[in-house]
């Protein structure tokens, strides 16, 4: 699981224009096991630690979890990646709720879909673009669209000027306006 954890932790530090791609997103609603465990590996040999963000965060919004925790996503990646290569046409999304709901609920952090704010992600965007992936996961378990502002990298980037401009408004907020 350490091997996990590292990718994860530079991805959260990754620029978020490398990483808005349509080929990036996926519907959690939807997503099965199949697509998870031939998604390509990690040059480290992990699981796809997007679709990891997108799914957490789509479970989180189900569990009312809504702080993304880091530290716990590389375990549940590694254990739903696990199980879904017995149960290759189960919902992924499914597998993590299971996972998720054994965990203790994270309590704090500094990314909340319930407190951040744009300012928040402006006062340091380096550290919130893999809160971006895991906060459009939420969005569409939240709202139950699958609307999403990773389609491509103009989508990303009105959201994030959109946020700009409302640095008082909740991220998520300005996420449901962004993509209606």
């Amino acid at each position: 699981m350490k091997k996990i954890l590292l990718p994860c932790c530079l991805l959260l530090s990754l620029p978020l224009a490398a990483q808005a791609a349509p080929e990036t997103k996926i519907d959690p609603a939807t997503y099965i096991c199949a697509e998870l465990i031939t998604q390509p590996i990690t040059t480290a040999g992990e699981p796809p630690i997007f679709t990891g963000l997108q799914l957490d965060g789509f479970v989180g919004a189900s569990l009312n979890m809504p702080v993304a925790d880091p530290a716990t996503m590389p375990a549940v990646l590694g254990e739903v990646f696990a199980a879904c290569q017995a149960k290759p046409t189960e919902k992924a999304a499914v597998l993590w709720k299971e996972v998720r709901k054994r965990l203790p609920a994270p309590a704090d952090g500094p990314w909340k879909a319930d407190k951040t704010t744009c300012k928040d992600y402006g006062d340091n965007p380096d550290d919130g673009s893999g809160f971006v992936i895991w906060l459009d996961g939420y969005h569409r378990g939240k709202s139950g669209k699958p609307a999403s502002v990773l389609e491509s990298n103009e989508s990303l980037t009105a959201y994030l000027e959109a946020c700009s401009q409302k640095p008082e408004a909740l991220m998520l907020d300005v996420m449901a306006e962004s993509v209606k």
